[in-house]
């Protein structure tokens, strides 16, 4: 055999090897078809097949059929691939080490006993939402919490987005560094069925810091984090740390009774969220994590959804809807999850 008869047998047997591991590789991910029964959303079968309502996303990104996750139907043939059954792994963290003293020995001629360690490692915490979608959700506040805000841009641009800059008008001395809260209200809320009024709903649109302020002129900032468009005439609150609310081990299910007073649909990092506010809040007992159910409005008693609260302040709280047979609106009652 020559050489150019070599060379081509030796890519034939590498080209052969390659297509051979492609196919192993191919037949490691072994999926689970699921039909889709009545009333099913990917959060729900997500949470029966997987253990984990929020592993949704993933199972339908391997559904590239399903345009809108919201839209499946009795008798759809799901895939779930079962890799997903394993936990995401997360990066070990050091055990803490917490010596126990041995007591105190007689003086005898006996060896003293070494000192015990007890190993104890830190519990991971669950998180309902994320600190943004946390942030991005807003609340029902009784004034409007400004101290400024956006005056306009070096550009003239209305419109602007994360690392864009604008000047702001604040009622206070600024610093560089100093950090603030950008949001605008989105309406004055009234309650569904007795008219009152309960607020202002206040829906946070982003981040923003001081870069710098030359003499006699505005200060001037970067905004550092935006979940939507923000527009000149946004207001500014002082920047605090907040905490995501963490996913209690047995929710509480409330005997409460009220109604959805406002909502709001977020779409976040292409994973849709629905918000709404309920006239409820901690001076009813309301508490982070608790579930509460939703009915339909009319003469009958029909349950609709599922909600968690995941921000409760004093007469009002934001909540996430899990669940849904349908959409919810405005008027929904709200009331204790029905027992099975």
């Amino acid at each position: 055999m020559g050489k150019n008869g070599q060379i081509t047998s030796v890519i034939g047997i590498f080209f052969l090897t390659f297509l051979m591991c492609s196919y192993i590789s191919a037949q490691e991910i072994e999926y689970k078809d699921y039909t889709v029964i009545k009333g099913d959303t990917l959060w729900d079968i997500s949470g029966k097949e997987l253990s984990d309502y929020f592993l949704w996303p993933k199972v339908w990104k391997e559904n590239p059929e399903i345009k809108n996750p919201d839209r499946i139907y009795p008798g759809q043939r799901i895939r779930i691939p079962l890799y997903l059954l394993q936990k995401e792994i997360q990066p070990a963290t050091e055990p803490v080490v917490i010596k126990k003293p041995a007591p105190m020995p007689l003086i005898t001629k006996h060896e003293i006993k070494k000192e015990e360690e007890v190993k104890i490692t830190p519990k991971k915490k669950n998180y309902i939402v994320n600190k943004h979608i946390f942030l991005a959700s807003g609340y029902i506040s009784d004034t409007i919490p400004n101290v400024g805000y956006i005056k306009d841009t070096p550009t003239g641009r209305t419109i602007i987005g994360k690392d864009d800059y604008a000047f702001i008008k604040i009622n206070k001395p600024v610093k560089k560094g100093d950090k603030f809260y950008i949001f605008h209200v989105m309406e004055k809320v009234k309650h569904p069925k007795t008219g009152k009024k309960l607020g202002y709903l206040i829906d946070v649109v982003g981040t923003a810091e001081v870069v710098g302020q030359e003499e006699n002129d505005d200060p001037k900032i970067i905004v550092t984090q935006a979940y939507t468009d923000i527009s000149t005439g946004y207001y500014l609150d002082d920047y605090y740390e907040v905490d995501p609310p963490i996913e209690p081990e047995n929710p509480r299910t409330p005997d409460i009774k009220g109604y959805i007073v406002a909502s709001k649909h977020l779409h976040l990092i292409n994973v849709p969220y629905d918000i709404a506010y309920i006239d409820k809040g901690t001076r009813d007992g309301l508490q982070t994590g608790d579930l509460l159910a939703t009915l339909e409005q009319g003469k009958h008693i029909i349950y609709n959804g599922v909600l968690q609260v995941i921000n409760p302040r004093e007469k009002t709280s934001t909540v996430i809807i899990k669940k849904s047979t349908d959409a919810l609106t405005k008027g929904d009652p709200v009331t204790k999850i029905k027992q099975e």
